[in-house]
């Protein structure tokens, strides 16, 4: 890598363990472009005359994601079978779709600040699903899905006070994203885990099902007709929603980097501090009428983060003794016979 010999060079500089500079690089990285594709995507919503293509929006971004899946798995040179059902993607790729879109038009009628803050409430629904699968979570995983929730609601109640232009309508859908999310979360663990399918394959068929999906419904009612008129007509806009999606690929390309790198903890680290970062710079860059129940929700949500990085540090502590007591168990137990290489499974190639 060409970034190899700088970043050993500015860790021996800094007195940095190896591998910490290409952490903090990755980490800065994700959360800069994540804090200035959500400025520029609140930009968009707010500040742009005339814009109501909420569903253009969210095919850009399928596509995009659709596009690099493919990419990755033309330079794996890998052919192999699909895993999963079509059918099965079927389901994903409308439940992604569907989240995408409904995530996006709730800013339509309430605040960026409040879509922000539900959209980090995500846990509680997903959890709820994943019970009903008959995975289980623990008390304190909960207490801080719920406290986010109540968060968001404090914000809600907020904007509703405040604010002249909320709309109810605003709430409904994002609480429809938020059951579309978890629904998409399960069906995307299933796929990797139940049905054995890579990353990619999943990535690919579920955006490429809900673009094909979503395109042909923003297609039928004419929004996608109108939106290639309006970004036809507003260069700046078209330089503005290009800036935005390549903000938020690139994003989340550089926080798979974090978790691959340094594991689920730092991962949830870094998370929370974009989540900070971005309700923040919302508040500070576009004006809101202010309500007083917004201390209150601020005050939960940085409780409900706070303990998200607890419960995080927990379970990697909690696999750590683990893996300990596996390799102390290996130990005193005899080495299992070689095995005859007669009787070794054949290499399927």
């Amino acid at each position: 890598m060409a970034l190899d010999a700088p970043l050993a060079a500015l860790e021996r500089h800094c007195g940095l363990a190896r591998g910490h500079g290409r952490f903090f690089l990755n980490a800065g990285a994700f959360i800069g472009l994540m804090v200035i594709s959500n400025a520029l995507e609140e930009e968009l919503y707010t500040n742009l005359p005339g814009f109501d293509y909420f569903k253009a929006v969210a095919c850009l971004e399928l596509a995009t994601f659709a596009a690099a899946a493919l990419l990755a798995e033309r330079r794996s040179g890998l052919k192999t079978p699909r895993k999963a059902p079509l059918a099965f993607y079927a389901v994903l790729g409308a439940s992604m779709a569907l989240s995408q879109t409904l995530g996006k038009l709730a800013n339509k009628y309430v605040n960026f600040t409040v879509s922000t803050i539900f959209k980090c409430s995500k846990a509680l629904p997903t959890m709820a699903l994943m019970v009903l699968c008959g995975k289980r979570y623990t008390l304190a995983n909960v207490a801080a899905a719920l406290t986010m929730a109540l968060s968001a609601f404090c914000f809600a109640v907020g904007a509703r006070q405040a604010d002249a232009d909320f709309n109810f309508l605003g709430v409904l859908l994002n609480g429809l994203y938020l059951l579309f999310q978890a629904l998409q979360v399960a069906l995307q663990d299933s796929a990797l885990r139940d049905h054995g399918a890579s990353i990619d394959e999943t990535m690919l068929y579920a955006n490429a099902i809900g673009l094909a999906a979503l395109g042909c419904w923003a297609l039928g009612d004419g929004e996608l007709i109108a939106a290639i008129s309006f970004f036809a007509a507003r260069p700046n806009a078209v330089l503005l929603l290009a800036a935005r999606n390549g903000t938020f690929y690139f994003a989340v390309r550089y926080y798979t980097a974090v978790v691959k790198d340094a594991g689920g903890v730092a991962a949830v680290t870094v998370g929370i501090v974009r989540k900070i970062l971005t309700v923040i710079c919302s508040l500070l860059l576009f004006s809101k009428p202010w309500a007083n129940i917004y201390g209150v929700g601020g005050l939960l949500f940085a409780a409900a983060l706070a303990q998200e990085s607890r419960n995080a540090r927990t379970r990697e502590k909690l696999q750590h003794s683990r893996s300990s007591s596996d390799l102390a168990d290996d130990e005193e137990s005899p080495p299992p016979p070689a095995a005859s290489p007669a009787r070794r499974s054949p290499r399927i190639d």
